[in-house]
């Protein structure tokens, strides 16, 4: 139902509901007001009644001082009352226990007098219980009419002169000032009514002709943000779709160079491996040519070994010989002690010591011929042995010569080839190396590309997505100038 309306009529409506809780607000407090003004005029005279017991007793105390004579303090008394009003012409009065009117600046006639209302037992009821004062509510006619109106009187006990002194009001002079204050109020609730009403429809329209201005320019951004939009995501999905064409076709050609730069490392491995392999290889035919040098060294080696066993087997001849001469030594010394045992024997007793060194002699001239028999024969041995390790050692060592000779002439060949080889192959992986580099340039080229695709990509698809959130934007401001209108001018039915 609300969204029906427009702003003004809205305003209208809650401006007269503002009247209409101040109204009943209003009845209600002036209701409530009665007894809020009751009880304060009950606390009002209270108050002043008490004020005015207060003077009476001031001055029944100078009498009783001796100040003042009983007349003085009567008149004092009697002056006082007649000059305290409050509220206008509300007024004090005095009485007595034997319902005598003592005081009334409203009667002065019936100063004295004994009076016979019903209220005045009640007065002297009041003031003869002497438990300080009370109120009494009666009924009783006004001043220059005839009609009874309800009245609320206020009564203190004087015991010293068996007076009563109180005051009251009429109930109905309170129900007038709460109409006149109703009254009032009613004028300015009217007023602010008036106000309201006026300023809401005036408020309503300064608040609804710049909005409906507004809405109008609202509705019109939004038709056109939505028009750019669409033909921005349209675009972007073209863009989109170019950039993901794109990506593919630079993922499918980095994959390929990834591939030949795979190949080509692993070929420039190979090479390098190859290349490693070849100075190895070169390492150790240089090793085994060393070896081979070394070989011939020691070929050379053994030939002057077996010139120095043709020494020995010269010396040997030569011990020979001069074992041929020890044994023509012994010979002789065997001879000689032959010679030298007979010797003995000729000479009878006397040759007796010497047959014996001549016997000693003889044998060991025997056994040297022995032992020099075996030094002949072992040198014989020796000799014949050493011919045949000489023999077998210098055919041995020219074939070993000549074979040595051929490796080392072999292995020389196959350094030079290997040397070209290693050249060979390191150029090729110089090549190969270069090679590796150019495609890894064209690789990481390649890579900034497709990073770049991807970049594209990714913005054309956040184009697509800001075209989407620019179109839902839109739609947004679209939705809340309808709604916005629909505020100002209230819900158009369909």
């Amino acid at each position: 139902m609300l969204k029906k309306l427009s702003i003004k009529q809205k305003m209208i409506y809650w401006n007269a509901l503002v009247v209409i809780v101040f109204a009943v607000t209003l009845v209600y407090l002036g209701a409530d007001s009665l007894d809020e003004m009751l009880h304060e005029k009950k606390i009002q005279i209270k108050n002043l009644t008490e004020s005015v017991a207060g003077i009476i007793n001031s001055y029944i105390k100078l009498e009783k001082e001796g100040k003042l004579t009983h007349e003085e303090a009567y008149n004092s008394i009697k002056t006082a009352i007649y000059a305290a009003r409050y509220d206008g012409d509300n007024y004090f009065f005095v009485g007595d226990l034997e319902m005598h009117q003592v005081i009334n600046p409203k009667r002065p006639k019936d100063d004295g007098v004994v009076q016979t209302l019903p209220q005045y037992k009640q007065f002297v009821e009041i003031a003869s219980r002497n438990k300080g004062g009370d109120y009494l509510s009666y009924k009783t006619t006004r001043a220059g009419s005839k009609e009874e109106f309800p009245k609320l009187t206020y009564l203190i006990p004087i015991p010293e002169w068996k007076w009563y002194v109180g005051t009251g009001i009429y109930i109905d002079d309170i129900e007038k000032q709460r109409n006149k204050i109703i009254v009032i109020d009613s004028l300015i609730t009217i007023f602010i009514c008036i106000f309201l009403m006026g300023g809401g429809i005036f408020l309503a329209n300064f608040i609804s002709k710049p909005l409906a201005f507004l809405v109008k320019e609202l509705k019109t951004s939004s038709h056109t943000m939505e028009d750019k939009s669409n033909n921005l995501t349209t675009l972007s999905k073209n863009v989109g779709s170019s950039s993901k064409e794109q990506a593919s076709s630079i993922q499918e050609t980095a994959a390929a160079i990834a591939e030949v730069t795979s190949m080509i490392a692993r070929t420039s491995a190979l090479t390098q491996n190859s290349e490693n392999l070849s100075s190895i290889i070169n390492k150790q035919i240089d090793m085994g040519n060393h070896t081979v040098q070394k070989m011939v060294t020691a070929m050379a080696s053994i030939q002057e070994a077996s010139q120095k066993l043709s020494e020995i087997e010269h010396i040997i001849i030569k011990i020979e010989e001069k074992a041929k001469v020890i044994n023509d030594i012994v010979n002789k010394t065997e001879l000689l002690s032959l010679n030298a045992s007979i010797e003995s024997a000729r000479a009878g007793e006397y040759g007796k010591g010497f047959a014996v060194v001549a016997e000693e002699v003889g044998n060991l001239a025997k056994s040297s011929g022995k032992s020099s028999d075996e030094i002949r024969d072992l040198l014989e041995q020796s000799r014949s042995n050493v011919k045949s390790i000489l023999e077998l050692t210098v055919a041995r060592v020219a074939e070993g010569q000549n074979t040595t000779e051929e490796v080392s002439k072999i292995f020389t060949e196959i350094v030079h080839d290997i040397n070209e080889i290693h050249i060979q192959l390191t150029q090729v992986t110089e090549a190969t190396k270069e090679q590796e580099i150019g495609v890894k340039q064209i690789s990481q080229a390649m890579n900034k590309i497709d990073q770049s695709a991807i970049n594209n990509l990714k913005s054309a698809e956040e184009s697509i997505i800001s075209s989407h959130q620019i179109l839902d934007i839109s739609i947004d401001l679209k939705k809340i100038a309808t709604a916005t209108e629909s505020i100002v001018f209230g819900e158009k039915i369909a």
